[in-house]
């Protein structure tokens, strides 16, 4: 019942998302998610730097429901509504409370949807079933022990590791937890560490010897381990202590987080203080620590960086709840008028995201508007470098000049174009900026040179409004920044001629003489 009822509240706050149309970055996993479906490796095919996880993901999305937005948005619906579930029997199990148990997985999924186009079906919350799934068995194997629980869980860990490495801090902290379970013989706790590792190693060795034998490993190693950190240099170098400072502050004072985060730790400063720290408890320490470390050690606070800490936080903060209602437990008014407040000033406080879009939800069912119309209206950035809008534009033009098998080449950060044009990426480079960041890349270029100049791409599109700092290190746009690369920009002047102007982009046809 509870399963059919968080299903309805996932369809109801997860409607929303269906007028929310791809970001860029949900166009690079579809795009290495469609040619993962054609056997080409993603890194050898496509250079990205998030974690594999997610390319396989939106593989298996397009598997199961072909390449479109809307039923991607869908398939969403229906993994967060099963992560609020599972959300849901964590903490059932650790409160026997109904009420707040169903509380904590309506916070859960009413966080998710509260982002927006490009926050929604990113890695970071794609992961948290998986995450889940790993806690609710090793709170299953505590209750009645089981070795093959532990196992599967340490093969569910490490698939949450491919889509966010920052989570291996929970590794160490699980450890812990392990050896200072006091209902277990020492000697169990010894055998469960090692079960746990065996499933975590055998997932991890089995995804090490499929990108050995697609030959795809060592550009697998190169991107996440020598270019990732590179990437993450200049993120750093663009952002202040002030910057960082004020993030955490808010996170931890006056973000929509921060009442679910006290009431997480006063759950836990009383467990302490009651003797009452067991195996439970601490599992559900190590998930919230461990989450929120993920979140700080990037120091971007990109909203989608956020969810991660979202379903660790749901279950602790009805932790703090349970705890509240047994102190309160002759004073069941009182109790009851803090729950109610506590539920109507989250809501109030996290509810304005969903009025507008609830607006424009309303208008594409009453068929006032179209999807493509509802998408312009949603895929926009607020200092209007992304707009979708302008890359349907774009789309309408590649489909009309080219067919199927031309191959094309964006230079810039919309790969989006490649995923709705059908069009094929004459280079593994789908975006720019690894060509271009501060650091070491001759190789790159050379690479990316030899890739163009044999495949002579019937169109270069050319953006002209993204200079992405962030990313690139350079406040400039991609137009500009061919002026950094004399190869590429020699090799447009003698091959190409300009077509047209269409928004934000600068078409080039190849010539035909």
């Amino acid at each position: 019942m509870f399963g059919l009822v968080l299903l309805l509240a996932g369809a109801v706050f997860g409607s929303v998302s269906l007028t929310y149309p791809f970001g860029r970055d949900q166009a690079i996993y579809a795009y290495a998610g469609k040619l993962l479906l054609e056997g080409k490796m993603n890194y050898l095919y496509v250079f990205d730097i998030k974690p594999p996880g997610i390319h396989f993901l939106f593989a298996f999305i397009q598997f199961v429901s072909g390449e479109s937005m809307f039923n991607a948005r869908i398939f969403d619906i229906i993994w967060q509504a099963f992560t609020a579930f599972v959300v849901l029997v964590i903490a059932y199990r650790l409160t026997r409370d109904k009420v707040l148990s169903f509380l904590s997985s309506l916070i859960y999924i009413f966080l998710y949807y509260r982002q927006d186009y490009w926050h929604t079906l990113q890695a970071d919350g794609s992961l948290n079933l998986l995450f889940a799934l790993v806690v609710l068995l090793l709170l299953s194997s505590h209750d009645n022990h089981s070795f093959i629980n532990i196992f599967f869980a340490g093969i569910l860990f490490a698939a949450a590791l491919l889509f966010k490495y920052t989570i291996i801090s929970f590794l160490p902290l699980l450890l812990v937890a392990f050896l200072f379970n006091k209902k277990e013989f020492f000697s169990l706790r010894i055998k469960n560490l090692i079960v746990f590792s065996a499933g975590l190693l055998l997932a991890v060795i089995a995804v090490i010897l499929l990108y050995f034998f697609t030959n795809s490993l060592s550009a697998f190693w190169d991107i996440q381990f020598t270019q990732t950190p590179l990437y993450t240099k200049i993120a750093y170098e663009t952002e202040t202590a002030g910057y960082i400072s004020s993030q955490l502050i808010k996170l931890f004072a006056y973000s929509v987080y921060s009442p679910l985060i006290w009431l997480s730790l006063g759950a836990f400063i009383y467990t302490v203080i009651k003797s009452k720290l067991e195996f439970p408890e601490l599992i559900i320490l190590t998930w919230v620590v461990s989450t929120l470390f993920s979140l700080i050690i990037q120091w971007k606070f990109y909203y989608y960086h956020f969810l991660v800490i979202a379903p660790a936080l749901s279950v602790g903060a009805v932790l703090g709840l349970a705890v509240i209602k047994s102190m309160l437990r002759d004073k069941k008014t009182l109790y009851r008028f803090i729950l109610i407040a506590f539920i109507l000033g989250f809501s109030a406080f996290a509810f304005k995201p969903y009025i507008q879009n609830y607006d424009t939800l309303l208008s594409f069912v009453s068929g006032k508007e179209d999807l493509e119309s509802v998408y312009v209206k949603n895929g926009f950035t607020t200092d209007s470098v992304f707009m979708i809008g302008k890359t349907f534009r774009a789309v309408e033009i590649v489909k009309d000049e080219t067919s199927i098998e031309d191959g094309i080449y964006v230079w810039g950060f919309d790969p989006l174009i490649y995923y709705l044009s059908g069009r094929k990426s004459v280079s593994r480079f789908i975006y720019n900026f690894p060509l271009l960041w501060k650091g070491e890349n001759t190789s790159f270029r050379k690479e990316f040179m030899a890739e163009i100049e044999k495949k002579n791409p019937k169109l270069l599109i050319l953006s002209t409004n993204d200079p992405l700092y962030f990313i690139s290190g350079y406040n400039e746009s991609s137009k500009q920044l061919v002026k950094r690369f004399p190869e590429f920009d020699s090799f447009i002047n003698t091959k190409y001629q300009h077509k047209s102007n269409s928004g934000d982009y600068e078409i080039y046809e190849l010539k035909k003489w």
